[in-house]
This record gives structure tokens, sequence and C-alpha cells, in this order.
């Protein structure tokens, strides 16, 4: 499907009428988000063409397995829920945390949006922020790894 601004137009238009909140839309040339009550503009993300890609034959999966060492001795933060990662309180605010801050016990560390509910993920250890494992505003799943910390 070729998505033209007639289509946008009437995806809008769509989207008003029924009430819905949020509607994703994914194809091999583009992706739109059209979201309602937000301050968020339309959004519509065209991948770029790759000519040449070189195919991998010898994967090393010894490297991987020795990241998963190193990420051994620094505690996880793991995402409570479904929703999406949020670094800070509000779009332009600072974030409540950036690697190589010293957290302590209860501290909040970032939010997770969950059906326009903000919940605060607090720290439960005290130490230093080693690793942000999320991108701000990308989706996770409960489980997630958000953070290493290195306990004090």
């Amino acid at each position: 499907m070729k998505i033209t601004v007639e289509n946008l137009k009437e995806l809008a238009k769509s989207v008003e009428k029924n009430n819905i909140s949020e509607f994703i839309l994914e194809t091999e040339e583009a992706k739109v988000i059209l979201k309602r009550g937000s301050s968020e503009v339309v959004k519509t993300v065209v991948p770029q063409k790759v000519e040449y890609v070189e195919e991998v034959t010898n994967y090393d999966l010894e490297t991987e397995e020795i990241l998963d060492q190193d990420n051994e001795n620094y505690d996880e933060i793991i995402s409570p829920m479904v929703g999406t990662f949020y670094k800070a309180p509000s779009p332009g605010a600072a974030p409540f945390v950036k690697e190589g801050d010293i957290v302590k016990e209860g501290d909040t560390l970032c939010i997770v949006e969950a059906m326009k509910l903000m919940n605060e993920v607090k720290s439960n250890i005290s130490g230093k922020i080693v690793k942000i494992l999320i991108e701000d505003g990308q989706a996770v799943k409960k489980g997630d790894k958000l953070f290493l910390i290195e306990a004090k």
C-alpha cells in the first residue's frame, strides 16, 4: 500500500470520527503513528533503502556471552510492566538519572507509561548507574532490563 497525503487525511478523519486514541500503521515503506489528545505531531518514518548487505557467515557467539558475563557483575532494574519507557518526567525536562549517577534505594529512575498512566520505576538498591539499556520512548515488556547498577 502506497501511503499518500490523502490516505493520511482519511486515516486522521477516521481516528477522530471513531474516537480512537492511538492508531499505528506500518508498511514496508513507512510507519505512521496517529495520536489523539496529545501535543505530538503525526510522525511518518520512511526507512532508507539498503543497496548492499554483506552476508555474515561466521557469527561469534562468544562476544554475546562475554557481554552477558560482564552484566553479571551488576544489579539489573527490570520493567515491572508493559509500556513505554521515559527517562524524564515530561518532554524537555531533565532525565531522572544519567549513566554515572549515584542513586539511593527508592530514587525514581524512569517512568513506564501504560494506558496513559505514568508509573515511576524506583531503584531497589543504592549504587551507580552503569548503563541505561533502553532508549527514551521505546516500548518495553514486563521483565525487560532497563538499567545496570553497580551496588555500593
